[in-house]
């Protein structure tokens, strides 16, 4: 039996000011595997730019080994 098994996964950066009009950055992971998680706060857009990229090949390959995993055990 084969079954397909899709990823879904979306980062998303934001902002939130604070009171004295400094911004902070957040980068939210969700996926279709995990509980949707909120990193930061980064001092910058580029600095959550560059965590959102790191995060995205980090979870990519984390995605890869589980979906190995997972497929595995339906050919069983």
């Amino acid at each position: 039996m084969d079954t397909h098994l899709s990823v879904e996964r979306d980062l998303t950066i934001f902002k939130k000011r604070r009171a004295k009009g400094q911004e902070r950055w957040f980068v939210q992971v969700t996926t279709n595997f995990l509980e949707p998680r909120v990193y930061g706060p980064f001092p910058a857009e580029q600095d959550a730019e560059r965590f959102r990229e790191g995060a995205e090949f980090e979870l990519r390959k984390l995605l890869d080994y589980e979906l190995q995993t997972r497929s595995s055990d339906f050919r069983h």
